[in-house]
């Protein structure tokens, strides 16, 4: 015996297009979030390196000053020393003694300033030990000076050694600053290159976020036309359902039509049935009751002519409907001073119970006409339509006449009474009886009937 190998339902089995179609929307999106991701680092380490090279360059100026300071400290040491000698005079020691006593602090801060430096460091402490040197010598011969050895003063001069001592430490603070101007060079060359790099990054993030966007804006067209076939198709198929629905419901009209015919004729035959056995009939009574059936017949006859113009809802219009009903039941008053009037508010009735309506006011009014108005007075007689209870849905119906009233038990009588007890059974509607003026010469007669709101079938649950 083979086995029957059961099929995954198909909520399990995977619709491959679409997954991967969200696949590839999410790598796009992922893709570009990273190439954004990646932009927004490159600006920040773009950021970071160019503050950093603008802190460096600040500090490679800071040195070149502060060696230019100390070295303009001893000249302008070196310059009151030699006017003191030559002079003798006091004055020149103002500056000698203001700038003397700057020059050591100076070189201090450029030696921290350049403490990431070791060639910076070995110049800077070669610069301290010449201008300690300069200074020894100076102040030794301002001492000579003011000791009365002018003379022996000025010999030291000539001998050159403060020379030779200033001349070394333009030497090593030219070189100080040399390397500053190399190193800020080197920075620059770095910093260009870094930028170049950082350029070609960004534009190559830039590149990748356009691929992306390009890939999103190719798959997102395929989406449309996509999109745009299936919509053609679906309103093709839609056209091509609608046309089969619409020749089904012209069919079906057909059908409809075609059966209301027969019907109408087959109402029609029994109604000239029952005229000629009436005129046939010698009995009155036989007479009587075969021009009620022929009644009857013609008032469902009339509801079957209006039921036919509105068969295509599943409800109807009641006013025209009770009116085509109305004067089909006005002839059998037609002689007589009787008024027939419809007050009614906008109703639709259901189009499975229209017959039933018809049924129902025929035999009221009609028993109305008979029995309301003896002897020929005259008299009106009202039918009321009107909606009930909104949260009930319910439906009332009343016949009112002025006529001379008749004892609630008789409102009808015979085969009338047993027709509509069966109607109003069928619909579960109910039925009250009483007089329309009570205590009036004429009280009338006022018959309410209220159908409640009638349920789709599919709805309907047995009693």
């Amino acid at each position: 015996m083979n086995a029957q190998v059961p099929t995954r339902p198909h909520w399990l089995t995977p619709d491959w297009p679409a997954f991967a179609a969200r696949l590839r929307r999410v790598s796009s999106a992922a893709i570009a979030i990273g190439v954004v991701a990646i932009a927004v680092l490159i600006a920040a380490w773009i950021n970071f390196q160019a503050i950093e090279a603008s802190r460096l360059v600040s500090k490679s100026i800071d040195v070149r000053e502060r060696s230019e300071n100390f070295l303009g400290n001893l000249l302008d040491a070196e310059t009151g020393q030699r006017g003191f000698l030559l002079t003798g005079d006091e004055a020149y020691l103002a500056p000698y003694n203001e700038s003397r006593f700057n020059v050591l602090p100076e070189l201090d801060v450029l030696e921290r300033m350049v403490a990431d430096n070791p060639a910076q460091i070995m110049r800077v402490r070669q610069a301290r030990d010449l201008a300690q040197r300069k200074l020894a010598e100076m102040n030794g011969t301002v001492a000579l000076v003011r000791e009365g050895k002018r003379e022996e003063a000025l010999a030291a001069l000539r001998q050159g050694d403060g020379n030779r001592l200033m001349q070394e430490l333009r030497d090593t603070a030219g070189a100080i600053q040399a390397e500053e101007n190399r190193l800020l060079r080197e920075r620059s060359r770095r910093e260009t290159r870094r930028r170049i790099f950082a350029s070609i990054g960004i534009l190559v993030a830039l590149a990748g976020l356009s691929f992306v966007a390009w890939l999103q804006f190719r798959s997102r067209g395929r989406r449309n036309i996509f999109l745009s076939s299936s919509n053609l198709e679906l309103e093709h198929r839609v056209a091509e359902r609608t046309e089969q629905l619409e020749n089904e419901r012209l069919r079906i009209e057909a059908l409809l039509r075609d059966v209301n015919h027969r019907v109408g004729n087959n109402l029609a035959m029994v109604s000239a049935l029952l005229s000629v056995q009436s005129r046939q009939a010698r009995e009155p009574l036989v007479k009587q009751a075969l021009a009620q059936a022929q009644s009857r017949i013609q008032a469902i006859a009339a509801g079957q002519r209006r039921l036919r113009l509105d068969i295509e809802a599943d409800e109807i219009d009641a006013r025209p409907y009770m009116e085509d009903l109305l004067a089909e039941i006005g002839k059998q008053a037609e002689g007589r001073p009787i008024t027939i009037e419809l007050a009614m508010e906008p109703i639709r009735l259901p189009g499975r119970d229209a017959v039933s309506f018809v049924v129902i006011i025929n035999e009221l009014v009609t028993n109305a006409i008979k029995h309301a108005f003896p002897d020929g007075i005259a008299g009106k007689i009202t039918i009321r339509l009107s909606n009930g209870d909104e949260e009930e849905g319910n439906l009332i119906l009343a016949i009112e006449d002025d006529g001379v009233g008749m004892p609630a038990e008789d409102a009808t009588a015979g085969l009338g009474k047993s027709v509509i007890k069966s109607l109003l059974r069928s619909m579960r509607a109910t039925m009250e009886t009483g007089p329309l003026t009570a205590g009036a010469a004429r009280p009338g007669t006022r018959i309410a009937l209220t159908f409640p709101k009638r349920v789709e079938a599919g709805d309907e649950t047995p009693e």
